[in-house]
């Protein structure tokens, strides 16, 4: 005789207690024991975790270059060939400096020269660089007064007394034998020693002559006592006066 299995046999006691309207115990269908425990594990188990969106990164906010960095950056830039030349400008400005003749002091005699020369009628005879005007002798060239005149005094006199008292003096010719006309004005009257001496060394610098104290002094004192002898200690005083500091 086989065995009827157990939840059969629970199935057929429940169907005949709902049919006797006997609500008594009932013994608990095994499928609904058994259905538990899967529901239970069902409902237990973890619900699965949803994926995390990625993060969003934002990107820092790129602040905007100031316009003079920018044109810091496009401007052009020296070579650095020149670097080197750039940094030995300030010794090239010394040694140019140094070769640079010494300015003329205004209160200098060839300063003093050119003023009287411009501006006492000299310069309207003789031309405003020496070289002439029609029958004016020239005083560079052929007529240069260094030519005319070898002995700075004989032109200081000359330049006292003009034509008229160089030959009231007993002179018939300058000083290198040339017979001279007239025409040259007297300056002493108009001009005081320091003036007529000054413009002396002008019209010589024309020539490139610079002052020298042996030439100027060579008869000096003998021909100012001679043709000037009213002025002559003036003039020797001048004269001392370039030698101590000769003009520039």
């Amino acid at each position: 005789m086989s065995e009827v299995p157990e939840h059969l046999l629970a199935r057929s006691r429940a169907r005949r207690a709902a049919l006797s309207g006997d609500g008594g115990d009932a013994t608990p269908v095994p499928e609904a024991a058994s259905a538990a425990p899967v529901a239970a594990t069902e409902s237990s188990a973890p619900a699965p975790t949803a994926a995390a969106a990625p993060a969003v990164v934002t990107p820092a906010a790129v602040e905007p270059t100031p316009p003079w960095v920018d044109a810091a950056k496009q401007r052009k830039k020296i070579p650095y060939w020149a670097v080197p030349v750039l940094a030995l400008l300030p010794f090239w400005a010394v040694l140019y400096a140094l070769t640079l003749d010494p300015p003329t002091p205004k209160d200098s005699p060839v300063t003093l020269g050119d003023e009287v020369y411009a501006g006492k009628g000299c310069a309207g005879c003789h031309g405003a660089g020496g070289g002439g005007n029609g029958n004016i002798p020239a005083l560079i060239g052929d007529t240069a007064v260094t030519k005319v005149w070898p002995t700075p005094a004989k032109q200081v006199a000359w330049i006292a007394l003009g034509s008229d008292g160089w030959r009231k003096a007993g002179q018939t010719t300058w000083e290198n034998g040339t017979p001279f006309k007239g025409g040259m004005p007297a300056f002493e009257a108009s001009l005081d020693p320091e003036e007529i001496m000054a413009v002396t060394l002008h019209e010589r610098l024309f020539n490139g002559e610079a002052f020298e104290a042996e030439k100027w002094s060579k008869d000096f004192a003998a021909t100012m006592e001679e043709f000037l002898p009213d002025q002559a200690a003036e003039y020797e005083k001048v004269l001392e006066e370039w030698t101590a500091e000769p003009p520039v």
